[in-house]
């Protein structure tokens, strides 16, 4: 069919040549992963900064009503005319795709069958498409898979078709895009400098188990010619449905390990040498071919805010972060926090404060172990932060091992006090992470930490060395992350149950009359449970308890699996009002209700003159 330009877009073309694909976005852009899920329930969308760290939006945008009525490897681009095309599989079978678009990625137009492949003979199917602009002739261009029965055998049975348009009314005749001599799938195209890369998925032999290669072909214009480069992305693994970004510093390509259900990664830097990025890569649990495209951050966040109103704010926002250490020293409120990374590979910490539990400012990083600790570079969780006659001092976790670190102010810097762990994980029973100080009324120190068996150390007056043994003591269903306080001359134990990546990561309690116990919990599951899931706040656990001072009033500091798109990886810290009996009982605590309403003042410390 013939094509026909309109004047908007041969006036905006030039403006949109960056929007063909996704590349490294704009100061004000945040890139968007689109995705669906089990056989193809509608288009999820997930966000990341870096288009590494992938967080899911928790969210069906589009239901698919067309064809076959699935929607599977979903593609958009936001074109020249400000709308935002999404292109999609279909159906197994069908011989066309589905097609709709937004300006909002919220509201969207009705939804429309292509048959680009309809009047082809010997048309089987019409799979992963993808939508681009081209510039150079002012028009759009769809790219598909499709299989088709050749009278010849010099054209294999899988290839990349290409048809254009200008309107998505009509449509040129559907052409081979690019035929490398081997059956291939799921092409997706990234144009870099003045060249255009072509990346394809080349058809398995499931019988034989040979997995085609993931591999590159390169051109001087979108509709090519494509010539094969001769170092493959990936080989000899079963892994389809590529995405590419170029993200200012490299090309990163994923793709779906279809059989193992989940992600892999790629990266280069020259279209030759490939490296593996297994631990940067993070993608939500259920993900499954989708593509890469920025959006105005503006957008990204309107999208995140409405997904995030279904529990309370977070009190620190900006970031992902778990497990944390809330202390009042002086006339502030600082939480020490372990900041989330893709599979726990956390490598420095941060500190924030507030003047009274609401406003929250990250200070800043004060001790990263690969550059301030010789004997751990990973693994950077759940620290601790106490003071002592005027040092502070500093307890956290290096690769399942606890330091100290002392510095003269709250913020730091610090420095690593003895140049080796504390506690040595190789000499200890417990697994010995989630270190918490507590000092007595008589001034006397302790250490408590473990994963598995509650421990706690007495700790000498210089806070880095312990006066005996470690003592080892029961609580009802420990898992971790000890948290101790004095309240009417009562111990008062809180702890950790479950493991954090379960929705029902969970705070148990009891009291005792000694700093070693024995600990006594309530009896019913209701009393003895204080803190637990409910409706969107999951995995509530892993909190530190803090008193306004000269008050009775508490506070717990505790993480949530982030909403939306959190998990055991990706946390958020949130901050609850803490209440007694009068018999002293702890109080349930709900998840879902904030510590303060919008506008209040919190709870500014008031020093005694």
């Amino acid at each position: 069919m013939s094509k026909h330009p309109t004047t908007t877009l041969l006036a905006l073309a030039s403006t949109f040549a960056t929007a063909l694909l996704a590349s490294a976005p704009a100061e004000d852009s945040t890139y968007l992963l689109t995705s669906f899920r089990d056989n193809g329930d509608g288009l999820h969308l997930a966000y990341s900064h870096d288009a590494k760290d992938w967080t899911d939006l928790d969210t069906i945008y589009l239901t698919p009503e067309v064809g076959s009525g699935l929607m599977r490897d979903p593609h958009i681009l936001r074109g020249p005319d400000g709308y935002y095309h999404a292109v999609w599989t279909s159906g197994w079978s069908d011989l066309g795709i589905g097609y709709a678009k937004s300006q909002d990625l919220r509201n969207w137009s009705p939804q429309r069958f292509l048959p680009l492949m309809q009047n082809l003979p010997g048309a089987k199917l019409c799979w992963a498409p993808e939508i681009y602009f081209d510039e150079k002739n002012h028009c759009y261009q769809i790219v598909w898979s499709s299989a088709i029965d050749h009278e010849t055998k010099d054209i294999p049975e899988f290839l990349a078709y290409y048809s254009t348009t200008t309107d998505f009314e009509t449509f040129s005749a559907p052409k081979i895009l690019f035929n490398p001599g081997i059956s291939n799938i799921d092409t997706t195209i990234i144009k870099q400098d003045e060249s255009y890369y072509a990346i394809y998925k080349e058809t398995d032999d499931q019988e034989n188990k040979a997995y085609g290669a993931i591999r590159v072909a390169k051109a001087k214009q979108l509709r090519g010619p494509y010539q094969q480069l001769p170092t493959p992305i990936l080989a000899g693994e079963q892994a389809e449905g590529p995405t590419v970004v170029n993200t200012g510093d490299e090309i990163l390509v994923l793709f779906d390990y279809y059989v193992n259900h989940r992600y892999g990664a790629r990266a280069s830097k020259d279209w030759m040498q490939w490296a593996p990025t297994a631990y940067d890569v993070a993608v939500p649990e259920g993900q499954r071919h989708g593509s890469i495209f920025s959006v105005p951050s503006a957008l990204a966040q309107s999208l995140l805010a409405e997904a995030a109103s279904a529990a309370p704010a977070p009190a620190l926002q900006g970031e992902f972060t778990a497990d944390p250490a809330i202390r009042a020293f002086g006339d502030k409120y600082y939480i020490y926090p372990t900041s989330d990374r893709p599979y726990w590979n956390t490598k420095e910490f941060a500190v924030w404060s507030s003047p009274n539990l609401v406003d929250w400012k990250k200070e800043n990083v004060f001790l990263d172990l690969r550059k301030d600790v010789s004997w751990a570079n990973n693994k950077a969780w759940a620290p601790d932060c106490i003071e002592y006659k005027g040092k502070y001092y500093f307890y956290f976790c290096g690769e399942h091992n606890i330091g100290v670190a002392v510095s003269d102010s709250p913020t730091g810097p610090f420095k690593d006090a003895l140049g080796r762990p504390l506690v040595d994980n190789e000499k200890i029973k417990t697994f010995s992470i989630d270190p918490f100080a507590f000092i007595d009324d008589d001034d006397q120190p302790y250490l408590y930490f473990g994963n598995g068996t509650p421990t706690v150390y007495r700790l000498n007056e210089d806070m880095v060395s312990f006066d005996g043994d470690p003592v080892e003591f029961p609580l009802r269903d420990f898992r971790e992350g000890i948290a101790v306080f004095k309240r009417n001359g009562k111990y008062y134990f809180m702890w950790s149950i479950d493991d954090a990546r379960s929705p029902d990561y969970r705070v148990g309690w009891g009291v005792s009359d000694s700093p070693y116990g024995p600990v006594v919990s309530p009896e019913n599951e209701e009393d003895f449970i204080v803190l637990r899931q409910n409706g969107a706040a999951q995995g509530t656990a892993h909190h530190s308890i803090v008193n306004v001072p000269g008050t009775d009033r508490w506070y717990v500091a505790y993480h949530r699996h982030a909403v939306p798109g959190g998990g055991g990886y990706k946390r958020e810290t949130c901050i609850a009002r803490m209440e007694f009996d009068e018999d002293g009982n702890i109080l349930p605590i709900d998840p879902m209700q904030p510590a303060f309403q919008a506008g209040d003042r919190g709870e500014p410390i008031t020093l005694a003159k």
